[in-house]
């Protein structure tokens, strides 16, 4: 037995919150003797004293008891440096554990999932053009009925089908009245045109008159040119007594006959000239009461073909195929032409073998819609059948109410399933992009106007590193900067870590 000089006084902490104290020799051993045995002194642990001990200080203490019995071989308090081994490994703090990823290159699809509305292709109220009663009726509510058809040039070959028969006695009568203005005046026209014909005959025979009248003037324009020199001739025999008096003065009697005739075929020639030209002005006459005559016809025809316009119009036509919705008047109704759009049509007629669906998408996507993208469509009140249709056109300015942009998708519908007015739910397709790097949602972090996501490095340590996003699918976000494709990071929960805190890392 050891005595107090030559021990070591240990002091453990009880269950009870008592100090106890033992002797510990040079060889290591506790002593247990009466004389000195173990001592121990009360310390209080409570809210009275205000003596508060430091969990890391009671840890070190129990772990120095523990090494301490260790040594000396302290059998009797095992049981107290078990509890104190445990208390140590609960006291050390271990590190949080995390699940981490790396950014994958693949295809993103961005989609939007909006609700919309059927609606008709075309949808066209039906107004009476002239007034009248209804005579007969020919289609009634949900009749198919066929349009017009064209040729390539767009000219209708065959008119659309009757949709109903007004009675107007008063168009019949202006149309046949307009129809006889138009036969008399093309027999106007036919008179015109024989007068033209005599006018130009009568200025060939002018034109004959003058030929003729210019003969006469050269050879009367001869027959002087004879006297004058046989006159001549004759004064020289007279002269030399050669020839009596009297035959001078027949010559002379000769040469002024000859010199009226001259006069004369001149004054005939100038007169044909007139008469050709009177005929060349009759000419013109006739020809320019012939385009006048021609003028009124055109009238005319015009009047009787908008007579006959006005007459087609008691026959109510389908403008295009499609189903009628609402009729609107009974055989017998007095019809008034329409005034306005607003006015009450006689029928609706709607184009539904193709439908339009109206979308409206909201303001973050706006600028990713493109015409021609995919849409599936599912409709509720068809057992949620669904159908595929293309973004055929927008409106390009968003809506200032909602802050979104209308769509219109068009919908083929040939076996007439689906119906304008049902509610439809549109999966959009608003942009897709392939080979991009992109990481799970759940790894970015959006806050106060800075995007980031956290990366773990290879000590261990967090890091968050800043990031551009572009598209994003019902899953994965694309990555258009800030990462490289080598970083472990942070699957959920990035927002809990700051950096420089330490983790360790687990498979996910």
């Amino acid at each position: 037995m050891v005595s107090d000089s030559t021990c070591t006084r240990l002091r453990i902490l009880n269950a009870t919150g008592t100090w106890c104290g033992g002797a510990a020799n040079a060889r290591g051993h506790l002593s247990h003797s009466a004389s000195a045995g173990p001592r121990c002194e009360q310390a209080s642990i409570g809210r009275g004293s205000g003596l508060r001990i430091v969990p890391r200080l009671m840890t070190l203490g129990l772990l120095g008891l523990a090494t301490c019995c260790g040594f000396v071989g302290c059998q009797p308090e095992a049981p107290l440096v078990k509890a104190a081994a445990e208390q140590a490994s609960l006291s050390v703090p271990a590190l949080p554990q995390v699940a981490t990823t790396r950014p994958l290159r693949k295809t993103l699809v961005q989609k939007t999932v909006q609700p919309g509305q059927l609606e008709a292709f075309s949808t066209t109220p039906i107004h009476a053009k002239v007034g009248g009663f209804v005579d007969q009726l020919a289609v009634d509510i949900g009749d198919r009925v066929r349009g017009p058809r064209r040729d390539a040039a767009g000219m209708i070959q065959e008119p659309g089908q009757i949709l109903a028969l007004l009675s107007a006695p008063e168009i019949e009568e202006e149309w046949r009245q307009k129809a006889a203005s138009v036969e008399q005046v093309s027999s106007e026209v036919l008179q015109s045109e024989a007068a033209v014909r005599v006018a130009l005959s009568v200025q060939e025979s002018a034109r004959a008159g003058v030929r003729e009248c210019v003969a006469g003037q050269q050879r009367a324009s001869a027959q002087f040119e004879k006297w004058a020199a046989e006159l001549e001739r004759i004064r020289m025999l007279a002269e030399a007594r050669t020839v009596t008096g009297k035959l001078l003065e027949e010559t002379e009697l000769q040469y002024r006959a000859a010199d009226a005739s001259r006069t004369e075929a001149d004054a005939q020639l100038g007169s044909a000239e007139a008469t050709l030209n009177e005929a060349t002005v009759a000419i013109e006459k006739a020809q320019a009461d012939l385009q006048a005559v021609k003028s009124r016809l055109k009238v005319a025809e015009a009047d009787r073909d908008r007579t006959a316009a006005m007459r087609d119009y008691l026959q109510i036509r389908a403008p295009f195929d499609g189903i009628i919705t609402e009729r609107r008047v009974d055989a017998g109704h007095l019809v008034q032409p329409a005034r306005s759009a607003e006015d009450a049509p006689l029928f609706v007629l709607i184009q539904a073998d193709t439908l339009r669906l109206f979308v409206d998408v909201p303001e973050a996507e706006a600028a990713l819609v493109e015409i021609g993208r995919p849409a599936k469509i599912s409709v509720s009140a068809l057992g949620s059948a669904a159908f595929d249709g293309t973004v055929a056109r927008t409106g390009w300015a968003l809506q200032t109410g909602t802050r979104s942009l209308r769509c219109e998708i068009d919908v083929p519908n040939p076996d007439g399933r689906l119906r304008p007015g049902m509610y439809a739910q549109v999966e959009l397709t608003v942009a897709e992009r392939s080979d991009v790097l992109s990481l799970p949602k759940s790894a970015i972090v959006t806050k106060d106007g800075q995007t980031w996501c956290v990366a773990v490095t290879a000590e261990g340590t967090i890091q968050r590193r800043p990031v551009q996003t572009g598209i994003r699918s019902a899953t994965e976000v694309e990555i258009l900067s800030g990462l490289e494709g080598t970083e472990d990071l942070l699957i959920a929960n990035a927002a809990a870590f700051s950096d420089g805190q330490r983790v360790e890392k687990v498979q996910p």
